[in-house]
């Protein structure tokens, strides 16, 4: 295999793993123009159609870390802009490489941040899912719990049903979200992405995690997730939960330069 001089590493990873790994053909759309998606992949039906999209650390996080300093980062815990901006303009360009929306819409984001690592992947999951965290107060153990709470804002998947999955690498780390609001969501189950996720352990889905990982959701569409005071009597009421609020949670996270002899 020879790959296009003009591939980001995190595109080549992603070649790789559709080529290699599910044993398919990746075809390079030309780049002259940023407004079309990276990947064309065939080899089953309907094939995918994939746009990478890249997250580094800011270029003052960078410089600080050179300068010998202890460089501080805030990093919300959930729904996060960057997500949910970068999924849209991916949406575009999805849109302009098959048209006719006959193939899987797929997005590829690869975390390559050396701060809040672990933050950032939970905030990538949460922005597609529309994920909150939730304090309630607990009369057995009389004690404040938290859990994680879906679809308490519209998130990526919700708002562009479209987009049948997305894949997210952090590290050598790799995960496949699928979008359970597509049209394609029962077709793409039975796809050979899909099935490569499902023989390790499983895609990341809004249905597993409610019955398996202990996540509360907002199930009803009806109700306006504007309004905190409604979301809170929802979750009050559907889970028989006491003292509901809705928290915004930040990881705080420091990163220095090790020493060198």
């Amino acid at each position: 295999m020879t790959e296009a001089i003009d591939e980001s590493l995190e595109e080549q990873e992603a070649r790789r793993f559709f080529e290699e790994g599910l044993g398919l053909m990746v075809t390079r759309l030309p780049n002259a123009t940023s407004k079309i998606p990276d990947f064309l992949i065939d080899g089953e039906k309907p094939g995918y159609v994939l746009e990478v999209k890249s997250r580094f650390d800011d270029e003052g996080f960078r410089k600080e870390l050179e300068r010998g300093s202890t460089v501080v980062r805030t990093r919300a815990i959930g729904h996060d802009r960057w997500t949910a901006d970068n999924a849209r303009s991916a949406r575009k360009q999805l849109m302009r490489g098959d048209p006719t929306h006959e193939r899987f819409w797929v997005l590829w984001f690869a975390v390559e941040c050396l701060s809040s690592t672990k933050a950032m992947f939970v905030q990538v999951i949460g922005s597609l899912y529309g994920v909150r965290q939730v304090a309630y107060w607990d009369e057995a153990s009389q004690t404040t719990q938290g859990r994680e709470c879906l679809f308490v804002v519209p998130g990526v998947f919700e708002r562009w049903p479209d987009i049948d999955g997305a894949i997210v690498t952090v590290g050598s780390g790799i995960t496949l979200c699928a979008n359970e609001f597509s049209d394609k969501a029962e077709c793409f189950q039975s796809s050979r992405l899909y099935q490569w996720f499902a023989q390790r352990g499983g895609p990341v889905m809004p249905t597993d995690l409610e019955a398996n990982r202990g996540f509360l959701s907002i199930s009803d569409r009806t109700i306006d997730r504007t309004n905190e005071e409604a979301v809170r009597y929802y979750l009050s009421q559907r889970y028989d939960l006491k003292k509901v609020h809705i928290l915004n949670i930040k990881a705080h996270s420091a990163s220095s330069r090790p020493w060198s002899e």
